[in-house]
């Protein structure tokens, strides 16, 4: 049911939403005040959603800094990948593994492994939707590292889990059946950092963690930054507003 709920409110909080909704009252609802106040609300929306430098701002601060690659010296047993970095609904995908904007993840994690900076990959997490697909993301990415050249006894699987909070108690059973005393690297986007370290800290799992996938970009004084609309600032917000909103919703249920 929370998985259910959390999907929901998602679609509710969704910044275009609040730019497009108050813009249809606007245009044909009845109340002459409200129409008024709407409209002003969504252009409002519209110029705060789509300023990259207000939005930049807030994933800088929002993001986790973590180490560097060259500040691991010695090679850590397992690297804990957490997905969300694949498209399930791209086509064709027989003959490939389909990625979405958030790639960056995995390739980033697959560094780290052809340096050596850890051991062997865990893979963790399903298909996170609740319509549309079964496919499990962790044991698509497993055939993709194969293709890549890594060997399997190097990949550790964990299918099954649909969001965070699952994949931490997962990967805590994994650890403590057959992994008891591995040093353990947690990969995830810096800006997934705080909920995640939340719910492996709630399972008591011992790691380290390493930010990938950084959204925030050094500051840009420049007109393209600072006044000009950008569309992608929009879709980029949706990744914010859902962590910030995530993480109360996980604080509420227990989950960190």
């Amino acid at each position: 049911m929370f998985f259910i709920l959390s999907k929901v409110l998602f679609f509710i909080i969704q910044p275009i939403n609040w730019m497009v909704l108050p813009l249809v009252y606007a245009l044909f609802g009845k109340n002459a005040k409200w129409k008024k106040r709407c409209l002003v609300l969504s252009v409002t929306a519209c110029l705060f959603f789509t300023n990259h430098f207000i939005f930049n701002q807030f994933a800088r601060l929002w993001e986790v800094d973590t180490i560097l690659m060259d500040d691991i010296k010695e090679p850590y047993d397992i690297g804990i990948l957490l997905g969300g970095y694949s498209n399930f609904f791209i086509e064709p995908d027989s003959d490939r593994h389909n990625f979405n904007e958030r790639g960056a993840r995995f390739f980033q994690a697959f560094e780290l492994y052809k340096k050596g900076k850890f051991k062997k990959f865990l893979l963790t997490g399903g298909s996170g939707f609740m319509f549309g697909t079964d496919k499990s993301e962790a044991v698509l990415a497993r055939e993709l590292l194969i293709r890549l050249g890594v060997p399997d006894e190097d990949i550790i699987v964990e299918p099954d889990s649909k969001n965070t909070f699952e994949n931490a108690l997962f990967t805590k059973d994994i650890l403590t059946e057959k992994y008891p005393n591995a040093r353990c690297l947690l990969i995830t986007a810096a800006w997934h950092m705080r909920r995640s370290q939340g719910c492996f800290d709630r399972m008591d799992i011992k790691y380290t963690p390493f930010s990938v996938d950084h959204i925030g970009e050094q500051p840009r004084f420049v007109p393209a930054s600072l006044i000009i609309p950008n569309s992608e600032t929009v879709w980029r917000w949706e990744i914010f507003v859902k962590e910030v909103v995530g993480m109360v919703a996980y604080k509420i249920r227990g989950y960190v």
